[in-house]
């Protein structure tokens, strides 16, 4: 028996989304690429779980600075750059009515010298997840910043922090946080606030979907993380690109950054030699130039490691010729020049590497300490050592390695030795071997 309908079977509304929206989600995901590479078909979305937030959940309630270190290791953010400010108004003095018109202030960044400063209204630190959201959308725009990225394109530069943030694989839980709706009643004040995003939920799921399909996973696990409603349109949005494929998808570039990440897999195991064949596959299927550029400095670091210093040179000119100011590239070609005895022309390499941003000064301190040592101006040396020591924020290879031989030079065995062993416990090749003849010696 029917009753008024209630048995009448009904389809899901299809997924619909504007030529217009569609056009700027694609064009902002092919920016991204362009900037930042294809993802790798592992990516996957954050989630705020234990898995991705460790220090968070490492208490029982929610401490600023373990978020912020946190999101900084996500993002590959330096947390010695990044401070933060709570700050007290209105909303914090109890039993003071007050409406707030507009959008209330919940975070800003300020930004000094490279450094920034993340100020915070102190009412959202009792709601976790408006907290979450706000520093997410924060740390979203300071990636951008730290890469030079002109993200700021007037009325819709909200809206592309968003798209933004699902690249980088924060899309759920800024989906989760699109609404937010609540009160607070202690029987004697009621507190209530009302939140709604810019952001249209069938352009943030488009930009989800357009996501799984760049990383080719279209029934992901994480959809079951969305709220009810948008997962069903994120499900809708990829039927549409199942039916209207976009532009945006290239199975050649999906499979050049796999090998690129397996390259690095290979390096990190110490296979140089399978580290270069894998990419140099690479150079047969993208078309992406500033992938190749990174191809040729990498091949010519992993020949440098291997001790073909020639060779390396060669590709970390081709490296030039795609990007002339790539500054990891100036630094790995002076420290070649360096080896072969081409001191000077390798000093200038390094100079140039210093005046770029996309460098690393640590790797530059250890190459000029090497630079001195071939002169003989072992201060000199000395110094730029330590300068690489105390700028270092991710492990310099081979610095150890390096320092371990001028300590033991000048005669400071002990010393020496145990920086070699700092070297053999990085498992590097080139330090396990010097250790081996000083043992046969």
């Amino acid at each position: 028996m029917k009753l008024f309908g209630y048995n009448k079977k009904t389809k899901e509304p299809k997924f619909r989304i504007t030529e217009p929206d569609r056009d700027w989600v694609e064009d902002n995901f092919k920016w991204l690429i362009k900037v930042y590479g294809y993802p790798s078909r592992q990516s996957e979305q954050i989630l705020i779980t234990n898995k991705f937030f460790p220090k968070t959940f490492s208490t029982s309630h929610l401490i600023v600075q373990n978020l912020i270190d946190d999101l900084c290791n996500l993002l590959g953010l330096d947390s010695s750059k990044i401070a933060f400010g709570l700050h007290e108004d209105l909303r914090d003095v109890y039993g003071m009515p007050f409406e707030i018109q507009g959008k209330a202030f919940e975070t800003e960044t300020e930004v000094t010298e490279n450094h920034y400063k993340i100020h915070i209204a102190k009412s959202i630190s009792k709601r976790p997840n408006r907290l979450i959201f706000s520093l997410i959308y924060e740390f979203i725009k300071i990636r951008l910043i730290e890469n030079k990225l002109q993200y700021d394109t007037g009325d819709d530069t909200s809206l592309f922090i968003f798209i933004a943030g699902i690249y980088f694989g924060f899309g759920i839980p800024l989906s989760q946080n699109l609404t937010d709706r609540g009160r607070i009643d202690d029987g004697f004040w009621e507190t209530k606030w009302n939140y709604v995003s810019e952001m249209p939920y069938e352009v943030m799921t488009f930009g989800l979907a357009t996501f799984s399909k760049l990383i080719e996973q279209e029934n992901p696990d994480w959809k079951y993380e969305l709220p009810q409603e948008l997962r069903l349109q994120f499900e809708g949005a990829i039927a549409f690109l199942n039916d209207s494929p976009s532009t945006v998808f290239s199975k050649a570039e999906l499979d050049a950054n796999d090998l690129f990440n397996q390259a690095d897999k290979e390096y990190q195991n110490g296979d140089f030699d399978s580290a270069i064949t894998t990419l140099q596959k690479i150079l047969f299927l993208t078309e992406d130039e500033m992938l190749k550029a990174d191809v040729y400095n990498n091949i010519g670091y992993y020949e440098l490691r291997s001790g073909e210093y020639e060779k390396s040179i060669q590709n970390f000119h081709k490296a030039f010729q795609i990007n002339p100011n790539y500054g990891f590239a100036h630094d790995n070609l002076g420290y070649s020049l360096i080896q072969t005895g081409q001191l000077e022309e390798g000093k200038l390499q390094l100079q140039k590497a210093l005046k770029m941003e996309n460098n690393d000064n640590a790797y530059t301190y250890r190459n000029l300490a090497l630079y001195y040592l071939a002169k003989r101006e072992l201060e000199q040396a000395e110094l730029n050592f330590q300068l690489a020591f105390e700028n270092e924020t991710v492990p310099v290879d081979l610095l150890e390695l390096h320092y371990a031989n001028f300590l033991i030079h000048q005669g400071k065995t002990e010393m020496g030795m145990k920086y070699l062993e700092n070297a053999v416990e990085k498992g590097e090749p080139e330090a396990i071997i010097r250790m081996n003849e000083i043992k046969k010696n």
